[in-house]
């Protein structure tokens, strides 16, 4: 799949740059498949089709031993996360355009839900599972649950860590996140008198580590940066928009831009990548509208309650009214 992916994007002998590629199913995309169709510049998804994404798999002829297994686990951690962070970078745009698509319904979930203190996020978590199928709904189940553990971790790492980020070394950073890791495992188990370090418990430590690492690689990513200078616009009041225009210089916009949207989206992304990691485990089989709404297709042909990307680039105003 990488391979064809490659010579998709190359340029000619002169030059040119690279074609635009569409992707579509029309039946069945499965496992690289499924990558593929989302690799598209384009995406689309016929009404009757099924996409499926799954995790890395390796098939060994060998017997295992215990050195084995441990190489062959973490080689495909390591799969897992750099096939879950490329789906991220291929579908983060998409991702984005669902989460500014859905924002008008977030005043009808807080009333709803009778609790106007609701954050944008879980406005966005409730109104997105609605649209979803049941096994759909499994997978955005899993992103939330594992986007909090993202959150729970981070912050009692600020809460333990003292020394300053910046004049530490990234081995003394880790060491510092695993003494927190620690900690919050010890919180989370004070009342299991049966939990243990040295049963499920140091599994447990490595596991919270990886997934803090994907949090903290993702905090300050250039796709959250992109986010922010793509829709700022869009989620800023129009005062606040105003006075960033007036700025003298573009840098200086899109900085501002940029710090405002900020704490907007970094939940968002948060969230995004947790998903993307959620479709690394188990066998996730979805509906064309279930891509749809993942941001894994840009369209499900035939389906104009649901507003792909290419509505609003080929939007035109209607021309004034004859006579």
């Amino acid at each position: 799949m990488e391979s064809i992916l490659r010579l998709l994007r190359m340029t000619d002998q002169d030059g040119h740059g690279a074609c635009r590629i569409i992707t579509a199913v029309t039946n069945r995309a499965a496992s690289a498949a499924a990558d593929l169709l989302s690799s598209g510049d384009y995406a689309i998804a016929f009404p009757s089709s099924s996409i499926l994404y799954h995790g890395i798999r390796r098939f060994e002829q060998d017997p295992l031993t215990l050195e084995s297994t441990a190489s062959l686990a973490s080689l495909l951690r390591f799969g897992n996360d750099y096939y879950a962070m490329e789906l991220a970078r291929k579908t983060a745009d998409r991702f984005s355009f669902m989460y500014v698509w859905t924002r008008p319904e977030f005043a009808a979930v807080r009333a709803n839900a009778a609790d106007a203190n609701l954050s944008d996020l879980d406005c966005f978590v409730i109104a997105m599972k609605e649209k979803l199928s049941d096994k759909a709904k499994a997978v955005w189940e899993k992103a939330a649950a594992r986007n909090k553990m993202y959150e729970s971790l981070f912050s009692t790492l600020l809460r333990r860590v003292k020394r300053k980020i910046d004049s530490a070394t990234k081995a003394e950073i880790e060491a510092d996140a695993i003494r927190a890791i620690v900690s919050f495992e010890l919180q989370r188990n004070k009342h299991n008198p049966n939990w243990r370090f040295s049963t499920v418990g140091i599994g447990q430590v490595a596991e919270d580590f990886f997934i803090l690492q994907e949090y903290m690689n993702s905090y300050d990513s250039d796709h959250l940066r992109t986010w922010c200078k793509l829709w700022g616009r869009w989620l800023l009041g129009q005062r606040r928009v105003e006075e960033i225009e007036a700025l003298p210089d573009d840098e200086q916009k899109q900085q501002a831009f940029v710090d405002d949207s900020r704490p907007l989206l970094q939940p968002i992304w948060s969230f995004f990548v947790a998903l993307c990691h959620a479709l690394q485990e188990g066998e996730n089989e979805f509906t064309p509208t279930d891509a749809y709404w993942f941001g894994l297709v840009d369209e499900v042909m035939g389906r104009s309650d649901m507003a792909p990307v290419r509505s609003v680039a080929e939007y035109r105003d209607d021309p004034p009214a004859a006579g």
